[in-house]
């Protein structure tokens, strides 16, 4: 027992120098695992405090301001003359059997516009309609008109308002250089050269423009108003309708880009007039907008809408301008901007603002040169120590 007393003590001052080298390791460990984490009740406040303010900034720019508005439109024919079928011609045998004009040429007076029922139609300038068929002996108004038209197409005849021999025979060279026969009228004894009212159909003036024939071969005139021809139409339009924000926001002369979807077409026009009443449509009162085209005219849709839209005005040019949210209103009514001269100092710059669009404003200062790259601060937390006058985001 004596002798293994010394070694079992030996034995437990290692085991217990041990031990507290690792305790002492441990704790070496923990303190430098948790020393940065641990803080102190006035630390833990201080990091807990917000960061210092910072001030955001824009720059001053020169730009277009105009608000863009998206319609949906029409393109509609111009208007044009039409010439209606003459009177009495109309009826279930008045059956198109020949189409002699077409779009695009000046309607000469004389000229077969189309053939009916193998019979000529053609147009002389006159004062009326005729009404009546024009025969041997007849005198009136109407009989003078034709032979003033027969005059001046060529064919030698006394102007004196009765329906005789020289008319006649003026009337038959007329009607064969054409390829026709005279219609003719039996008398007693023989038959005469007449003229049916049915062949002639009125022309205001000489040399309009044929703009569309809407009838074909084998279509059959059986409406008193059917029409033969448009002469002279004018430039297609576009129709949209606005709501009242919109209506705002559009004035004459405006620009807009027009594109037909369905036919995958572009073109250009221009606001002509903007209503200023609303008119009932079949989704609510909305406000007519007229437009004429500046680019090339796109033909009329009757069955879809383009769309339509509308954009800066034609004498729009670049203004002084900034963010909406840079722009402050104090108590009195005024605006300011703050402009940033460097990271220690501002300086408010009273303004003006005009127009707005796209989040940007218009500005005209009233006291000093605001220059565009200029530096203004936007948001609403900046105020509270650089400047000692209350103001409220806005304007």
């Amino acid at each position: 027992m004596t002798e293994r007393t010394p070694a079992r003590r030996r034995w437990r001052r290692l085991v217990a120098t041990a031990v507290a080298v690792l305790v002492v390791a441990v704790a070496v460990a923990v303190g430098v695992f948790l020393g940065p984490r641990l803080k102190s009740p006035e630390q833990a406040v201080a990091d807990a405090a917000p960061p210092p303010a910072s001030l955001v900034t824009a720059r001053v720019e020169r730009r277009v301001l105009a608000e863009s508005v998206v319609l949906r439109g029409t393109v509609e024919p111009g208007a044009s003359i039409k010439l209606e079928v003459p009177p009495g011609l109309a009826g279930p045998t008045a059956v198109v059997t020949d189409v002699r004009a077409e779009p695009g040429e000046p309607l000469r007076e004389g000229a077969v516009l189309v053939e009916v029922a193998g019979a000529p139609v053609f147009g002389l300038v006159l004062p009326f309609p005729l009404y009546r068929d024009l025969t041997d002996g007849l005198s009136g108004p109407d009989v003078r008109e034709v032979q003033r038209a027969l005059v001046r197409l060529g064919y030698r005849t006394a102007v004196s308002g009765t329906f005789g021999a020289d008319t006649q025979d003026a009337l038959r060279r007329f009607y064969a250089a054409r390829g026709y026969p005279v219609p003719e009228q039996a008398g007693p004894q023989t038959t005469t050269p007449m003229l049916p009212r049915t062949h002639v159909v009125r022309l205001d003036q000489p040399g309009r423009t044929i703009s569309a024939i809407p009838i074909a071969v084998g279509a059959v005139l059986s409406e008193p108003a059917a029409v033969l021809a448009e002469l002279d139409a004018g430039s297609a339009t576009i129709t949209a309708l606005a709501g009242q924000q919109q209506v705002a926001l559009l004035v004459p002369g405006t620009t807009a880009d027009i594109v037909d979807d369905v036919r995958a077409l572009t073109s250009t026009a221009v606001v002509e007039t903007v209503a200023t009443e609303p008119a009932q449509g079949e989704t609510g009162a909305a406000f007519p907008v007229r437009l004429t085209f500046t680019g090339a005219e796109l033909t009329p849709t009757p069955n879809h809408t383009v769309r339509v839209t509308i954009g800066a005005a034609l004498d729009a040019a670049p203004v002084l301008a900034v963010p909406v949210t840079a722009v402050y209103a104090r108590p009195d009514g005024s605006t300011f901007v703050t402009v940033v001269d460097d990271p220690e100092r501002t300086t408010d710059v009273t303004v003006r603002t005009g127009r707005s669009a796209g989040g940007w404003v218009e500005i005209a200062p009233e006291r000093s040169q605001l220059d565009v790259d200029a530096r203004v601060v936007v948001g609403s937390d900046f105020r509270a120590d650089t400047s000692d006058s209350a103001a409220t985001p806005g304007g």
